[in-house]
């Protein structure tokens, strides 16, 4: 039965039904009736983001959508190589900050630069306006990455209706209560309990920032939802076989197993709450202006085993 569900045309319905719905009015741009319709993408690592994003590009480009449409990716917002060394050195306690990947290893001034630059691409008196998207390049300093220099950048020609941004983590919200984020580390998850709590705390601190910066740009969200965590491991392990087939090259699977449980702590506190209460929920008020409810914005795509789709349910609680 999953197999005659298509979980991209359910996205494309979620972002139809919401194209004529108010749009938010982000911290400090000037309130008009444009604007482009920003839909988060979050998903764990080997769902395939990437792959769904580029035929959600694809079916609204093309007839009868017609429709102007970008997508980046918070994989492109990764502090750069210095910053991201110089993080590692002042905490060399904190593992989970070590690499990028985590909250607290992105570039947040770029990302707000990028996602002002794109909304006022859109406007009406800023027709035909081009904007820099940053790259980052996971190949450069031995696997470590660096951003890409400015002129290295691709050009997206402006304006646009919908704007997709992709991550593994986007959606994760702090645990703002002290004593509930103690409570969690002491249940001793498997992953979490293999770091000092005052790791996860700068983790969880830094996660405040890309709510106020960040998430106050989205108008709709869709999550696609694992069966369970340990399938991350199965599917990024399939990642890298195809690797080796058509390149002859890639991580082993130990490497893939020490790669992959270095985000698990993030997935044991966070996820939970992404499947269980809309995105938008607690954002009505906070900032950027324009949702009048957020009602039907937060849509969970449930996936098997196989990433084919079981089911599609709208998080209103």
């Amino acid at each position: 039965m999953s197999g005659h569900l298509n979980k991209a045309q359910s996205i494309v319905q979620h972002i139809l039904k919401l194209l004529p719905s108010p749009r938010r009015c982000p911290p400090g741009a000037r309130r008009t009736s444009g604007g482009p319709l920003f839909v988060g993408i979050s998903g764990p690592q080997g769902i395939g983001k990437t792959t769904i994003t580029r035929e959600l590009v694809s079916t609204l480009t093309s007839a009868p959508h017609n429709l102007r449409v970008f997508s980046f990716s918070m994989d492109d917002l990764y502090l750069p190589f210095k910053q991201q060394e110089a993080l590692r050195q002042r905490y060399p306690d904190n593992k989970l900050i070590e690499f990028r990947g985590l909250p607290g290893t992105h570039d947040i001034a770029l990302g707000i630069k990028t996602f002002q630059a794109l909304y006022e691409a859109s406007q009406p008196q800023s027709a035909s306006t081009v904007v820099p998207v940053p790259v980052y390049d996971k190949a450069l300093y031995s696997g470590r990455g660096d951003q890409l220099p400015q002129d290295q950048w691709p050009r997206a020609q402006g304006p646009f209706d919908v704007i997709l941004f992709e991550g593994w983590s986007l959606g994760f919200k702090s645990v703002r209560d002290p004593k509930r984020l103690a409570e969690i580390y002491a249940s001793s998850p498997q992953y979490l309990s293999q770091h000092p709590f005052s790791s996860i705390e700068m983790v969880n601190h830094a996660l405040e920032e890309y709510e106020r910066e960040w998430y106050t740009y989205l108008d709709a969200f869709v999550h696609l939802s694992a069966p369970s965590i340990s399938t991350v491991f199965k599917w990024r392990a399939e990642q890298e076989e195809g690797l080796w087939a058509t390149r002859g090259t890639g991580m082993t699977k130990d490497q893939v197993s020490d790669f992959v449980a270095r985000f698990m702590p993030a997935y044991e506190v966070y996820l939970e709450q992404l499947k269980q209460e809309n995105l938008f929920k607690s954002m009505e008020a906070g900032g950027g202006e324009g949702l009048t409810s957020y009602l039907g914005r937060h849509l969970r795509i449930n996936l098997d085993e196989d990433r084919e789709m079981l089911s599609s349910t709208l998080v209103d609680s």
